[in-house]
């Protein structure tokens, strides 16, 4: 399943949100109004996920049917990412033990976010399918993603530098008033500069679904992800912590053996053993585990992404009932249009 109908951005400014609070303008006519059917069982060809405007609980537990669903496309796409990441890990902790230094801690979090983004845009096929009670391969997720390949990774190098831009434009000069003044406790300040930094990253995360699904050119990915985000800053912030708390653990505990037994190997938590030998063996252990953690914890993150976006177009622009009559829903079909009188 290559095609994912329903998705076009509309064409003109994104439509004011209804008196009701749910988003949709009024409704012209009457079959505007209908109900969706309450969803049906979990099965093939059954939808997961309702299409309504969704909570906090409902986008969470999608996100996690949704991997468990398609399984094999989630973890398949994430496994390379998850590779790589704890290769790099791996290479630094051999760096560090052989004596190495001059490697501080985040080093790796530019590289993750550009794979959030990265896995956001290649799981927008999971999402979009799962809403239309479809189930995705590997395949057709490859499918549906590769020509938008290059766009996605030029959009995940941007946000990446935007990312570490902003960072770096507000702490640089806090470390560099601290040099000149020899006031160390002028970093304090640091803690101030968070929240533009966490402010900007919220209002982008939707551009990579934007760009995939939309067919949007890099640049109106972005402008897309800002406007539907706009007025929804604590709503996704919240989404997006809460959901963050919830891969830590997943991700502790899958990771957990490797640090047990470097602990036991070592006979200190947190750092290696001295002997080559069982350092080799520990590092070696931790990155299987890691690897493990990664495959599971990116999918569940990009899959939560795309329903975030979702979830604000069906808000902002009604985009469920494009979808219901996409899915063929019955009260969905676009009325016939009627010959003009005396025709």
């Amino acid at each position: 399943m290559t095609e994912t109908p329903g998705w076009t951005s509309p064409g003109s400014p994104e439509p004011p949100s209804g008196p009701t609070g749910t988003g949709h303008p009024a409704p012209a006519a009457p079959a505007a109004t209908a109900t969706l059917p309450p969803p049906a069982p979990a099965g093939p060809g059954t939808a997961l996920i309702p299409l309504r405007p969704l909570g906090f609980g409902e986008l969470m537990d999608g996100a996690f049917a949704l991997v468990r669903r398609n399984w094999r496309a989630a973890f398949g796409l994430s496994l390379a990412f998850g590779a790589v990441l704890q290769l790099l890990q791996s290479g630094i902790d051999w760096w560090i033990h052989t004596g190495g230094d001059g490697i501080e801690p985040g080093y790796l979090w530019p590289l993750t976010l550009l794979f959030d983004v990265l896995s956001s845009g290649l799981l927008a096929a999971v999402v979009a399918n799962g809403l239309l009670g479809r189930d995705t391969t590997l395949a057709d997720a490859w499918a549906q993603a590769r020509p938008r390949l290059g766009r996605l990774l030029l959009l995940g190098l941007l946000l990446a530098g935007i990312g570490v831009g902003a960072l770096a434009l507000a702490t640089v000069p806090l470390f560099l008033l601290s040099g000149a003044t020899g006031q160390p406790a002028l970093l304090a300040l640091l803690l101030l500069t968070l929240p533009p930094v966490v402010w900007l990253s919220i209002r982008l995360t939707l551009a990579a679904p934007a760009l995939v699904l939309e067919k949007q050119p890099v640049l109106g990915a972005v402008k897309r992800s800002w406007r539907l985000a706009g007025g929804s800053w604590w709503r996704i912030f919240g989404l997006l912590l809460l959901f963050r708390i919830c891969l830590v653990l997943v991700g502790t505990v899958l990771s957990g053996p490797g640090e047990i037994l470097n602990a036991i190997l070592s006979g200190d938590p947190g750092t290696l053993p001295e002997g080559d030998g069982t350092a080799a063996i520990s590092i070696a252990v931790m990155g299987i585990c890691g690897v493990i953690a990664h495959t599971v914890t990116i999918p569940l993150s990009g899959v939560l992404t795309t329903l975030i976006y979702t979830d604000q177009r069906i808000r902002r622009e009604a985009l469920d009932l494009e979808l219901a009559r996409a899915a063929g829903l019955p009260g969905y079909d676009r009325p016939a249009p009627t010959s003009p009188p005396g025709a």
